[in-house]
């Protein structure tokens, strides 16, 4: 997207501080992305794709005396994340602008382009968080709340799949926490919050599960269920900051903000559970 500004209140921006301005942004507005798991690290120059190594489990077996063992094979596969989704942002801004005001214009163009990515990269993440490999039907109120039994369902169906128990998440629409909060067993987090870490978005804690909530869902009669390890993010690089002169008839800078980054479901979707209100 492309604007051009014209006599605002601002000064300009100081190079030097853009970095931490988009480092604040982005620890400080995402909150699906804290709940998945990165892969960064993974990303290697050149590459394209990130493999995940996926393999199946071994079943431990009786031994019989004087009976040779039979030898078992893991069956082994990747999940690839694919480094195909490339955001951008470029504005621009007038000498006359810079000059002629109090704030810093380039400053909060920084962070409004910063605040633009981090809510693109929420929204594929919750793209990827939807398409799970099990369905349920909300059950409260005409099939649009959430209820403990829901709850309850989601987690035994992760149970029956042996996805682990730690670091287990809820996300939830903001029509979905009034529901979230009456349910008994609900733990508000600022009930805990003073004795332990909170996470953005964080609404509190069922059955060993945080509860986040985030508005990057597009159904307010939606939720997810699901692992850390059910959805990979992996991005190449650190978002890219440019600062330029624009065109000389233009009499301004060019300023732009990009990321290439992919977003992967893993496992074909048994680590997560999609609820809303026609699933079933």
């Amino acid at each position: 997207m492309s604007n051009e500004t014209g006599v605002t209140e601002t000064v300009a921006t100081s190079i030097d501080v853009v970095g931490a301005i988009l480092q604040a942004e982005l620890v400080q507005r995402s909150v699906l992305l804290n709940t998945i798991t990165d892969y960064s690290s993974w990303v290697v120059p050149g590459a394209n794709t990130v493999k995940v190594p996926r393999a199946g489990s071994f079943t431990a077996a009786d031994k019989v005396e004087n009976t040779a063992t039979n030898f078992q094979n893991l069956t082994l596969a990747t999940d690839d994340i694919e480094l195909n989704i490339y955001k951008h942002l470029v504005a621009e801004v007038e000498d006359i602008a810079q000059e002629q005001s109090a704030v810093d214009v380039e400053g909060v163009y920084v962070q409004r382009m910063a605040t633009a990515m981090v809510e693109a990269i929420e929204a594929s993440v919750a793209g990827a968080l939807i398409k799970t490999a099990n369905d349920i039907q909300l059950s409260g109120t005409g099939n649009l709340l959430i209820t403990k039994a829901d709850i309850l369902e989601a987690r035994k169906k992760l149970d029956d799949a042996k996805v682990p128990a730690s670091e287990r998440f809820i996300a939830v629409p903001p029509a979905q926490e009034k529901a979230m909060l009456l349910i008994d067993d609900f733990v508000d987090a600022s009930k805990y919050g003073a004795a332990g870490a909170v996470m953005n978005g964080e609404l509190g804690r069922i059955f060993g599960m945080t509860v986040i909530k985030t508005t990057s869902f597009s159904s307010d009669s939606e939720a997810v269920v699901y692992h850390k390890s059910h959805v990979g993010f992996a991005r190449q690089l650190a978002p890219k900051f440019e600062r330029q002169r624009a065109p000389l008839s233009h009499l301004a800078n060019e300023l732009s903000l990009s990321l290439i980054y992919g977003v992967k479901q893993l496992d074909g979707g048994t680590r997560g559970i999609y609820l809303d209100e026609t699933a079933i």
